[in-house]
């Protein structure tokens, strides 16, 4: 949490982080300022001392509702300055506009770690001129975006409603996709709408980012709503010209995030339109059953890769192949059980076996649950996954951020 950050600091012997760049879709920015639109800015990570934000001017309301107590505008600098010295190098130009700010902040020595949305060849060129002017500050690794890291791997009270409130919002949306199919009938197998059309996987995405824009949220990972044989691909975000069928499995993953790229939220079910197939059928209620195993064997502190043994595990007595018995299978369980999630769709903790023995399940995580099974290569190819979003209580118990059915089948009138 943001409370541990100054402690993690000296643990790595930081002096400070400069966080840059926009503050759209910029996970180490969007921790500290709540998702505030800025079209560039600079946080500085001061060990001891409040964080400190430089601005634009234009973006001086903005900056005064982050809530900081210490926000600088770039005005306060001499840009002509800058321009006169750079002599037309953009690049020299921004280092010794970041000299500045690190000497009107006392910055003169010290390790800094630097992270955040920049173009990354762009940011090393920069980097390396300032190294020149500032020869007694010493660029750090990777131990900024690394204290960041450790300090978002659990969340507070706030994040934890702001996770909660998005998987309101993606519940609702599937809800009212279920609710579009319901509202169609079959024909020969296909699905059409009232008015006689064929529903399309194409027209169900433009109705779902529809729904997230009246939301006010944003969608800008895509959504995975595949058929049948795309189903039994798990990456595969569905053929967009494919009219709904009967009697195949839909896998609809669905991971949203507050707009301006804040939290997200992990949401998969997977459906079969008018009836299910006896070998979808099956193994929906196997990966169901391993779905509340995996939940029900969390316990406080236990090592995240501990639910990616347990999968296998329980997959293997069922019959199926997985990454653990076969590596490098395309059927049965091929991907790890589920991952940390926050301001990025995937972060710690990891469940994978190669996970970390320090990726913990710690009051304050949030993880996904997400097991599935896949077959692309039989006669009727399918594809079957059930994903939740769970966090760990202050006394050490999962808990839903949210319910939503479990419910394989979505019935739907046959016409002739």
């Amino acid at each position: 949490m943001k409370t541990e950050i100054n402690q993690l600091l000296r643990d790595k012997n930081l002096d400070a982080i400069i966080i840059s760049g926009s503050g759209t879709n910029n996970p180490p920015l969007a921790y500290f300022l709540k998702g505030a639109f800025f079209t560039r800015a600079h946080l500085f990570i001061l060990k001891d001392q409040d964080p400190v934000l430089f601005y634009r001017p234009m973006e001086r309301d903005t900056a005064a509702q982050t809530g900081l107590s210490r926000i600088i505008s770039y005005d306060t600098f001499s840009s002509a300055e800058f321009r006169i010295a750079a002599k037309g190098d953009a690049i020299l130009y921004d280092a010794l506009e970041l000299q500045a700010l690190c000497q009107s902040l006392g910055l003169e020595s010290g390790r800094v770690g630097f992270c955040g949305k920049e173009e990354i060849g762009t940011q090393y060129a920069v980097l390396r001129e300032f190294q020149q002017l500032m020869p007694a500050i010493e660029i750090a690794g990777s131990e900024g975006i690394d204290i960041l890291r450790e300090a978002r791997y659990t969340k507070d009270s706030a994040e934890l409603e702001r996770i909660r409130q998005m998987g309101e919002i993606v519940t609702t949306v599937v809800g009212k996709v279920e609710a579009l199919i319901r509202g169609g009938y079959l024909q020969n197998g296909i699905l059409f709408s009232q008015d006689g059309q064929p529903i399309t996987i194409g027209q169900i995405k433009k109705y779902i980012n529809v729904l997230l824009c009246e939301a006010g949220v944003e969608n800008p990972e895509g959504t995975i709503f595949a058929l049948g044989k795309d189903a039994a691909v798990p990456h595969n975000a569905g053929n967009d010209a494919q009219a709904l069928e009967a009697g195949k499995s839909i896998v609809f993953d669905f991971f949203p995030c507050e707009a301006g790229g804040g939290y997200f939220f992990d949401f998969t079910r997977t459906w079969s339109i008018g009836y299910a197939t006896e070998a979808v059928q099956k193994a929906y209620d196997q990966v169901l059953e391993v779905h509340h195993a995996v939940f029900d064997s969390i316990q406080n502190g236990q090592e995240a890769r501990d639910l990616q043994k347990l999968t296998c595990k329980l997959f293997q007595e069922m019959g199926h192949p997985t990454v653990a018995d076969t590596p490098g299978t395309m059927d049965g369980f091929v991907h790890s059980v589920g991952h940390g999630l926050g301001l990025n769709i995937h972060e710690r903790p990891f469940t994978r076996d190669s996970a970390d023995n320090t990726d913990r399940l710690l009051p304050g995580t949030v993880v996904t649950i997400e097991p599935g099974v896949y077959y692309p290569e039989i006669e009727e190819p399918y594809g079957i996954r059930i994903e939740d979003t769970i966090y760990i209580d202050q006394d050490g118990k999962p808990q839903y951020f949210v319910n939503y059915p479990y419910r394989l089948v979505i019935e739907v009138e046959t016409k002739k």
